[in-house]
């Protein structure tokens, strides 16, 4: 459920950033384009709409998070505070589409993998650095004018050595249709939870279609099938998926961790090497109307 947008257009933040418009509305917070006044750049604004202790705390951990990170790949933080009462964080404004408004649009199989590799770019320095991102999924990356992608959105991030202890009983946070099985196990999470959901979002950019879906919303099928279905080969919702892909994808979303790749940069050796060996693939273009198939 997304938030109810809270009317800050025309009004000025902190005494420092005058809002101008809204970018998006999540689930417990909306995002905001504004000027800083001090620094003249525009930049995002992100507002807590939920004022529950534990979301306040959340949202803290996100401001955290991403205080901790300097890759180019992610999204930057600037700032954090509250003003009369509402947390915010101020955030570099990363202009561009999604990259579940880009696929809307049509991509290559060639610009999905080299995408792909720069996002792993990211998430191994968010690894390297003791954080997770825990809710990887289209609409949490964007796509630049010069196609590398940005990461944002690391708000139900957590560092790794927080989470030894795996999922507390009762905390399901993220999107359902990316998250790994051990998420909804309660089992210890790492960083191969982060590749499983990218794993998923390969799947769906490759074929259009969500490996583990219900036609009637079942949310308890969708779990049930993360935990133990096996994913329908890409190839048969979309015949342009080579072999090599598939072996690939199918990797990413094993229900077992272990089997899974196991590093970001294992994962982008493999994409390096179909590269070098599919030179077409950037001719290979999956137009929304076929993707689904």
């Amino acid at each position: 459920m997304k938030a109810k947008p809270i009317d800050l257009i025309g009004t000025r933040v902190a005494n420092r950033y005058d809002v101008t418009s809204l970018l998006g509305s999540g689930g417990m917070a909306n995002v905001f384009k504004a000027v800083d006044r001090l620094l003249q750049r525009d930049v995002a604004i992100k507002i807590l709409s939920e004022q529950s202790e534990a979301i306040r705390h959340r949202f803290l951990l996100e401001a955290r998070s991403l205080a901790r990170l300097n890759h180019p790949g992610i999204v930057a933080v600037y700032d954090a505070g509250e003003s009369a009462g509402i947390p915010y964080i101020v955030m570099e404004l990363a202009d561009g589409p999604t990259l579940a408004e880009a696929a809307a649009m049509g991509l290559t199989i060639g610009f999905t993998v080299r995408a792909t590799i720069g996002l792993l770019d990211a998430l191994h320095y968010a690894h390297e650095n003791d954080v997770l991102h825990r809710d990887v999924k289209p609409s949490n990356i964007i796509v630049r004018s010069d196609g590398s992608v940005k990461i944002m959105d690391f708000g139900l991030s957590r560092r790794i050595s927080d989470l030894s202890e795996g999922t507390q009983a009762g905390e399901i946070a993220g999107t359902i249709s990316y998250l790994p099985p051990e998420r909804f196990l309660g089992k210890p999470v790492d960083a191969r939870g982060d590749l499983y959901s990218l794993g998923i979002i390969l799947y769906e950019l490759f074929t259009g279609v969500l490996p583990f879906r219900n036609d009637q919303n079942d949310l308890v099928a969708v779990v049930f099938a993360h935990v133990n279905e096996p994913a329908p080969a890409p190839s048969k919702h979309n015949a342009k998926v080579t072999h090599e892909l598939e072996r690939i994808v199918l990797k990413l979303i094993e229900k077992d961790p272990e089997a899974r790749y196991q590093s970001a940069r294992e994962l982008q050796d493999d994409l390096r090497s179909y590269l070098s060996v599919r030179p077409e693939a950037d001719d290979v273009r999956i137009e929304p109307q076929q993707r689904g198939r």
